[in-house]
């Protein structure tokens, strides 16, 4: 069964800073995203309640993976959807969560986020687009409300 992922714009809040890891909840409760640091553009600094925006697919589950090339995962310049690789980590009846290739964070997603002929099973390799994030602005909301 063949399916065309196409990145999207996406958007959440970050809900907590923690040694160099920034944890962002994606609006819509569609999951939650964990990245390093050097992922992000940002020029002030990062707490709970700057607003993120990326680029984001729904996520494949392959039997061959490609050799992904992250190369343009950097803050740099503008921000630009890449094909990245990751493995199923942990799967229950409501989400899955994806560990992105070379130690680049996690995903979690509901299962409805998946797409696979085959039931999820922990150690399946994934493949979906995702981009550096970019801080737009900050909401001034409690963190127990992100």
């Amino acid at each position: 069964m063949e399916y065309l992922i196409n990145p999207i714009k996406m958007g959440g809040l970050v809900k907590e800073v923690s040694n160099g890891m920034i944890k962002v909840h994606l609006h819509g409760r569609l999951g939650v995203i964990c990245v390093p640091e050097k992922l992000i553009q940002f020029d002030e600094p990062l707490e709970p309640g700057v607003e993120m925006e990326f680029y984001f697919s729904y996520i494949e589950v392959i039997d061959n993976p490609y050799d992904y090339d992250c190369a343009d995962m950097v803050t740099s310049h503008e921000i630009s959807p890449c094909l990245l690789g990751g493995k199923i980590i942990e799967v229950n009846d409501t989400a899955a969560k994806i560990a992105i290739m070379n130690q680049m964070g996690t995903i979690a997603v509901p299962r409805r986020w998946m797409f696979t002929p085959v039931a999820l099973e922990v150690g399946q390799d994934v493949q979906f687009y995702f981009s550096c994030m970019n801080v737009v602005g900050k909401r001034d909301i409690p963190v127990e409300s992100i």
